[in-house]
């Protein structure tokens, strides 16, 4: 693919709108960025890129009129003005992951989901490693897609992608050979408008497979269980689901089983903590059996990897009570899964933003819990939907919530992070707010047994 003398606009300049950006230079464009905020570092951007205009700030209409291209980074809403636009006057708009596959060669493993997708593209890239295979592992999870192409030098055996509702959202052509949706809970609801246009988006992953590629679903969610009529008839499904014996995967005298492969090994074997993990560790082993990684590299890993951070990572024990840090629970369903794969009664911490959701079947999955602290502009919303529930505190800081809930954990309890939200009206970003529960958790704990 050549952009030579082509004006190509990219849209929005965070990591992927960087990665955008240096992929449409190499390809000859003439480039113009713009993004909606006002970065401190215009100034040294400018200087980095001579050859490129910059603009921040407000979209004027018929900015993008001038373009022959736009690539748009995940995240910026589809119904900005100048985007709406610029697509009604035929202007093509694509997004990094279209991009990124119609440069690639080597296949593709595609992953995503409201939940474990992380998790999932972790394990699957450690058994390929581990087996020797080369992989390049990124998109919503760590590197930009497109940085993972080589400039020079053979491609990997497997590219293995995260992909978040944004980007798929974007994708018209893109198709990856082994895919998987694992789950979908209500999730930035405020971006796609409703739960019917954002499980749409998730849909997307699978709209161009075709014969010889599979597709991995869960069939104990009430959404992936309604897609198969929906895939092509030519893709083959496979499906996982802890209790149910007729899936591809499944678990069977507590052992975690493929149809095809046999048993793999105990549940008690796997080292991730969490009855969700179980479903992640059935997904990847689906996803790995498709692309043809040996058994043997599944079974070593699955009894090695120990988990990523903040997805229900254990921090400290502090008078009889374990502290859990769960910032990855981003949406209601995360944050019921990391409650059911803890015993005992639980002090939650939760709030931030919302993104629109509907919270209240927390009312029941804290009914016999043991308290709620929360925080964060959703903190009013949520204390009231539990108050005739449980005891609920309000606090204004990661350290206050810690406090207060200390004060109401007793021996035996555990105190979990699993916000339901999202955490960008306290914090920089989930691992932020992660760590600052883990500071303050050994803050509480330090020197104290």
């Amino acid at each position: 693919m050549k952009l030579n003398g082509k004006k190509v606009f990219i849209l929005g300049f965070g990591k992927t709108g960087q990665s955008l950006l240096n992929t449409a230079l190499r390809l000859g464009g003439h480039c113009q960025v713009a993004d909606t905020r006002h970065l401190e570092n215009a100034d040294t951007l400018r200087t980095q890129y001579p050859q490129v205009t910059f603009h921040f700030g407000a979209l004027p209409e018929n900015l993008l009129l001038d373009s022959d291209l736009i690539l748009l980074s995940p995240g910026l809403a589809p119904t900005l003005p100048a985007l709406q636009k610029a697509r009604k006057a035929g202007i093509t708009v694509m997004g990094d992951i279209e991009l990124f596959a119609l440069l690639a060669s080597a296949p593709i493993i595609a992953i995503t989901g409201s939940n474990g997708k992380s998790t999932v593209t972790t394990l699957v890239s450690e058994i390929a490693r581990k087996a020797g295979i080369m992989v390049a592992t990124g998109g919503n999870l760590g590197t930009p897609a497109l940085e993972l192409l080589p400039e020079s030098g053979p491609e990997p055996a497997w590219y293995i992608l995260e992909l978040s509702s944004f980007q798929l959202d974007a994708c018209t052509t893109f198709r990856p050979r082994v895919a998987a949706i694992l789950n979908l809970s209500p999730d930035h609801l405020d971006w796609h408008g409703d739960y019917a246009q954002y499980g749409a988006a998730k849909a997307r992953i699978f709209q161009n497979m075709n014969a010889g590629d599979v597709l991995v679903l869960n069939g104990e969610d009430a959404f992936t269980s309604s897609l198969p009529g929906q895939v092509p008839d030519s893709v083959a499904i496979r499906c996982f689901a802890v209790h149910d014996e007729r899936s591809d995967a499944y678990v069977l005298n507590d052992r975690l089983t493929l149809r095809n492969s046999g048993a793999l090994l105990p549940a008690a074997d796997l080292r991730m903590q969490g009855g969700h993990n179980i479903e992640n560790a059935l997904a990847a082993a689906l996803l790995a059996e498709a692309a043809q990684f040996p058994l043997a590299a599944i079974q070593e890993v699955f009894c090695q990897f120990s988990g990523l951070p903040h997805r229900l990572a254990w921090v400290a024990e502090y008078q009889g009570v374990n502290y859990y840090d769960d910032s990855k629970g981003t949406n209601l369903g995360a944050t019921l899964k990391a409650m059911s794969g803890l015993s005992g009664p639980l002090v939650m911490i939760l709030g931030g933003d919302a993104k629109g959701a509907d919270l209240s079947p927390l009312q029941q999955a804290c009914r016999d819990q043991r308290a709620a602290v929360v925080l964060g502009k959703d903190a009013k919303k949520i204390a009231q939907m539990l108050e005739n529930v449980i005891p609920v505190d309000y606090a204004d800081s990661m350290q206050d919530a810690v406090l207060k809930a200390a004060s109401r954990a007793m021996p035996g309890d555990q105190v979990l992070l699993s916000p339901a939200c999202a955490s960008t009206d306290m914090f920089r970003d989930y691992q932020d707010r992660g760590q600052q529960f883990t500071a303050a958790v050994q803050k509480l704990a330090g020197g104290k047994s």
